[in-house]
């Protein structure tokens, strides 16, 4: 078995060198690793240290294949050159200020024991800054894999966001990518949302595995950290992953499947998308696509007559949304879509 690691670099010396090291560090005689390298034209002196790391490595196990972008053209484009040229069995991504565990992929590996056609295995992370575990609510054993192979459950798991939506930290069988050209789109910013849910929408089964996998390093120069400066983009963002939804619904046995869900999921996102727009504003375009995609929300919820989620989704608009502004109101937003989706 070979597992491709696709890296992208970009601004990051001060975490690169530990996450190559942390690749290095996953040697064994059972599978091969090949780690591809995207420079995304940083400006720094990260590739300076991936340099220096990989001329300092003595195994054999892993080869690297660094790749250099000309001009900067963003996350997306570099994870789409790394998965064009991986030959593994295998991907799966790293983000260059984060890290794995020693074990990661020997504990990954270890499942296919019984289960040798799995198509994706996810991880558990623990984020850096706050030592805070995001473990994937629905597997609390802590030493048993969970595996799904119902194609509703995946879907189900998906919707009602049980499930881990980062493209980082799963082995994902490249096959699964390849033949269903799964790619992400260029420009957006949170492009896992609609690569994820490609992802696990065309896969015949899924396990979470047990333990803890990957370091999320909360790096405060990261894009989550200034959405004043790149708001607009990140409204476009939000609006173009909902409208990407609801022009492509989950279809189980030939047929759409899961209205509630997936619409309560699409509006998950519109209500960051307007958060954003009411603290930060957005140009024209963006304002006229987030208003297009409210409607649709409304309309569609009135069209298939869910009485509660009309209610729901009426509070993205005025005089209603003084609601959604309000500070009680986001802090029960889980427990809100909980009901509604009940009711609904």
């Amino acid at each position: 078995m070979t597992i491709s690691v696709i890296i992208p670099v970009y601004k990051v010396e001060k975490y690169v060198r530990r996450c190559i090291e942390s690749v290095i560090a996953q040697e064994c005689d059972k599978f091969n690793v090949e780690c591809i390298i995207v420079d995304d034209c940083t400006p720094d002196g990260s590739m300076a240290i991936v340099q220096d790391v990989i001329d300092n490595y003595q195994g054999t196990s892993v080869s690297f294949n660094v790749l250099h972008h000309e001009v900067n053209k963003g996350l997306s484009n570099a994870r789409n050159w790394g998965i064009k040229v991986a030959t593994g069995d295998f991907l799966f991504f790293i983000d260059s200020d984060d890290f794995i565990m020693e074990n990661t992929f020997k504990s990954f590996v270890s499942c296919f024991v019984g289960r040798p056609n799995v198509d994706v295995i996810v991880g558990n992370s623990l984020w850096v800054e706050n030592n805070y575990l995001s473990n994937t609510p629905i597997n609390n054993n802590d030493s048993a894999p969970m595996y799904i192979d119902d194609k509703r459950k995946i879907i189900e798991l998906v919707l009602r966001r049980r499930i881990d939506r980062n493209v980082w930290n799963k082995l994902i069988r490249r096959s699964l990518v390849i033949d269903n050209e799964i790619f992400f789109v260029s420009g957006m910013l949170y492009e896992d949302v609609i690569w994820t849910y490609k992802m696990y929408s065309c896969a015949s089964s899924v396990l979470i595995a047990p333990g803890l996998t990957y370091m999320y390093e909360n790096n405060p120069s990261s894009i989550i950290h200034t959405p004043q400066e790149r708001s607009n983009q990140m409204v476009w963002s939000f609006a173009n992953i909902v409208e990407y939804l609801l022009e492509n619904p989950p279809v189980i046995d030939g047929k759409k499947s899961f209205f509630a869900a997936h619409h309560l999921f699409a509006h998950y996102w519109t209500q960051k998308a307007i958060y954003l727009y009411d603290k930060f504003g957005a140009d024209t375009e963006t304002t006229n696509k987030l208003k297009s995609i409210k409607r649709t929300l409304l309309k569609d919820a009135f069209l298939h007559v869910r009485p509660f989620m009309v209610l729901y989704f009426l509070v993205m608009f005025a005089p209603f949304n003084v609601l959604m502004k309000s500070e009680l109101f986001r802090r029960n937003l889980d427990r809100i879509n909980r009901v509604v989706y009940m009711l609904s």
